[in-house]
């Protein structure tokens, strides 16, 4: 209902979208924003537990259990290259699209190209086919890792470049943020439901790995229709005008948007928020199972107490960011998240001293982190999309792909970092037979409150105002006033 609510009041103007481009397209375009939820679920919160499984959840050992130098776990190894391969594709895709001629726009033939490859690589990964702990098995899971993560840049670096073109107006973008969000989070919700879909069929008499499977099919055919309906949303020649196409060489277009210093500020300070959260993500099943002992087919209501408070707190954001400025919900995301961290280091003596009331723990929880949780998915977009705003202004010239590469390159290397560290620290103290350990998994909540408290240095450093009055600036000038 609260979703609901929200895109009633963006429609009723609350939240003021583009005057060129209807609301009904935007909304359409949007939809990938659902698709990206139930994906990142799939990699951020099941990729790990599904590959490098605890003996509770019947999963088998598909990949190697051998480490590298000892403690280098073979999953991190393949997310590991994955990002390297990866990092080669976001600044040319980035290039490629500034510089597109095609005949439908710089930007939108590029989700029609990418839409499929990146749903059906994903859902591949999960379908390695080989028997237990098979070298086969890491090489398949390493190619599809990065055949999605390639298709991940060819759709979504053109998409978030679109979107400063499409909405000029620092406060709308606002909004069209906002909506974007509640189709993340809310897609997101569905994916945390997976556990309970996964015991449902488990107690048909499916195996855990064919629980997990259909699961996941089902969830990427869903994907696979709001990609191409949001590829499809509208004809990008109709609404983007006078697009002045960089043609500096591609490193030196890197270098200038490099020395944008609110962008490299505001950046690492993004990069290290974002690593906290997928530390939260990517670990969020061994702290709720295993710290707080909570039963696998009741992490959905821990998960889902996250998402609905997130979503109730959308409308509180847009308030504060029109009143204050943006950075204060990420100053306090970030503080949140340091002290969530801190408690999940002590979360197995929590549950221990409130014995038989752990779920009312996880919930508690739950709900801690749903501000944080808003508040890094609704604005970092949207404050880089000032920031891009602002540079085209002063430049005269449109690098919306490389902003948006070296945006898209960051949050990669966040989950990256996050993976191989989640997946190497979760090792540690792990009995003869299995891949998690408790010392482990307490462990990353104090790597991850570091980075925290990194972003939360980085965010108050970030200078928004400057960035908001320049635009305005130039606005006032385009008014003649």
């Amino acid at each position: 209902m609260r979703l609901w609510y929200i895109i009633k009041k963006f429609d009723e103007g609350e939240f003021i979208m583009s005057q060129t481009l209807p609301k009904t397209k935007m909304y359409r375009y949007c939809l990938a924003d659902v698709a990206k939820g139930l994906f990142n679920g799939m990699i951020g919160n099941y990729l790990l537990y599904f590959f490098q499984p605890t003996v509770k959840s019947g999963l088998p050992n598909l990949l190697p259990q051998n480490k590298l130098l000892g403690f280098i776990t073979v999953m991190a190894l393949i997310t590991g290259i994955g990002k390297v391969v990866d990092a080669v594709t976001d600044p040319l895709v980035a290039s490629l699209s500034d510089k597109c001629n095609h005949k439908d726009g710089r930007r939108m033939p590029f989700l029609r190209f990418a839409a499929l490859p990146y749903a059906l690589s994903l859902l591949l990964i999960f379908y390695a086919p080989f028997k237990e702990g098979s070298v086969g098995n890491a090489i398949w899971v390493g190619f599809f890792l990065v055949a999605y993560y390639v298709s991940y840049t060819f759709f979504f670096i053109p998409r978030n470049a679109l979107v400063p073109e499409i909405i000029p107006d620092a406060n709308v973008r606002v909004g069209y943020y906002t909506v974007s969000t509640a189709f993340f989070m809310g897609s997101s919700a569905f994916m945390y439901a997976a556990t309970l879909f996964v015991n449902l069929l488990k107690n048909t008499g499916l195996s855990s790995l064919w629980a997990w499977r259909v699961v996941f099919t089902v969830f990427v055919a869903i994907g696979i229709i709001c990609l191409l309906l949001s590829a499809y949303a509208f004809n990008e020649k109709d609404y983007v005008y006078n697009s002045t196409k960089p043609s500096d060489p591609l490193i030196k277009s890197f270098g200038l948007v490099l020395k944008n210093r609110n962008f490299v500020i505001f950046s690492l300070g993004d990069l290290f928020s974002f690593i906290s959260l997928c530390f939260f993500e990517t670990a969020m099943l061994y702290y709720i199972t295993m710290l707080l002992n909570i039963e696998e087919s009741q992490v959905f209501y821990v998960l889902l107490a996250a998402i609905v408070t997130a979503i109730c707190l959308f409308p509180v954001i847009v308030m504060i960011c029109r009143k204050f400025n943006k950075k204060i919900p990420l100053i306090i995301a970030s503080a949140v998240f340091t002290l969530v961290f801190a408690l999940i280091y002590v979360g197995d003596k929590i549950a221990a001293l409130f014995a038989g009331h752990e779920l009312i723990i996880g919930i508690g929880i739950g709900i801690m982190v749903a501000f944080p949780f808003a508040a890094i998915n609704i604005l970092p977009q949207s404050v880089i999309s000032d920031i891009i705003q602002l540079d085209c202004l002063e430049s005269g010239v449109n690098r919306e792909g490389i902003f948006s590469a070296v945006k898209t390159f960051l949050e990669k290397i966040a989950v990256s970092v996050a993976m191989m560290i989640v997946s190497s620290v979760l090792a540690i103290g792990a009995l003869s037979g299995e891949s998690v350990g408790m010392q482990g998994v307490k462990l990353t909540g104090v790597y991850a409150g570091v980075f925290s408290l990194l972003s939360l240095i980085l965010f108050i450093i970030y200078n928004d105002k400057k960035v908001t009055e320049g635009i305005k600036k130039y606005s006032n000038k385009g008014d003649g006033k």
